[in-house]
């Protein structure tokens, strides 16, 4: 199945929000990538402009300048960060939201409510993606500092390799890299590429980018799930492989995991989102027979106690914002 159909099967009749919403994400993914080679590019502009201001232009000065701009880098990082968990909570709520506002307005049902509570499980999912710990124990402030001193490093590393060079060569070799990469230095640069090996990687902003698409996917990830648990019209959600997924792992294993072997789990038991950094496969929320579930909030209208699911829902989720 491919990935538009999986979001489709499970969409059904709003497959256009379904759509709309995924769109929404990958537009998010490439602003995102844009976003954080800005923030590298910005970077080394600084250290280079502060190296010609130095009056001892030589290494040394170099490696201060850059030491001196990791605080400002990892500020920057971190608002970046804090953007993108924020958009993509939003983001993953955004399909649960119009279909259950379509609902409820059907079953006349005031929907004011049901939006302040979702105003409030974003910001709650927000909370929650930046308080999570990942697989190695650390939290989302701890590994934006680890990207900083990662950045300080490798460009340091690079500095030290130019040792014996004209020291405006080494700025410009590093320049060239955090802005193009290694093969830039290897092209324009050879002697000081030999000293430095395999111990600069092929591009300075993986960590970055990485870090920065986990944790919106992650955000996402939390958006889809808190909002399909504070409404009656979706109660789960579908695993759905990403169509650029380059080979089988564990999502192939949650995409047909589930009691029914399709990939669907109700939401309070949905395996880990994202399976892996880099990850980009969808939890696509999947809505009740809308028809069903309109008949039920009516009646729940006319009898409360009629309606126990959607009672308990109420008393939950909608109740404390009328």
């Amino acid at each position: 199945m491919s990935e538009l159909d999986g979001i489709k099967s499970a969409s059904g009749d709003y497959y256009k929000w379904a759509l709309e919403a995924r769109k929404k994400y990958l537009l998010m993914l490439q602003q995102t990538d844009e976003t954080i080679a800005e923030l590298y590019i910005a970077s080394i502009n600084r250290i280079i402009q502060e190296f010609k201001r130095g009056k001892n232009k030589n290494l040394k000065y170099l490696l201060e300048a850059i030491a001196k701009d990791v605080d400002k880098f990892n500020e920057d990082l971190a608002k970046v960060i804090k953007s993108v968990v924020e958009d993509g909570a939003e983001n993953g709520m955004y399909f649960t939201k119009q279909v259950s506002t379509d609902v409820l307005k059907k079953a006349g049902v005031d929907i004011v409510p049901f939006i302040k509570s979702m105003e409030f499980n974003r910001k709650r999912a927000v909370q929650i993606s930046f308080a999570r710990s990942h697989k190695d124990g650390l939290k989302l402030s701890e590994r934006i500092w680890n990207v900083g001193q990662h950045n300080k490093k490798i460009m340091s590393d690079i500095v030290r390799a130019g040792t014996g060079e004209d020291v405006v060569t080494v700025a410009r070799s590093l320049e060239s890299y955090v802005k193009k990469g290694k093969t830039s230095i290897s092209a324009n640069y050879p002697n000081m590429m030999k000293r430095m090996g395999s111990r600069i990687p092929a591009n300075l902003d993986y960590n970055a980018l990485r870090l920065a698409r986990t944790e919106l996917t992650a955000a996402y990830g939390e958006g889809v799930l808190a909002s399909a648990k504070a409404t009656p019209v979706v109660k789960y959600v579908k695993w759905v492989i990403s169509s650029s997924h380059p080979r089988k792992d564990i999502c192939d294993t949650n995409a047909t995991g589930g009691p029914n072997g399709n990939g669907i789990y109700e939401a309070m038991s949905c395996p880990i989102y994202p399976a892996h950094p880099n990850c980009i496969c969808t939890l696509q929320p999947a809505p009740e027979n809308t028809t069903v579930v309109v008949d039920k909030l009516k009646a729940w209208l006319k009898n409360p106690q009629s309606q126990p699911e959607i009672e308990e829902w109420y008393q939950t989720h909608y109740k404390m914002f009328e």
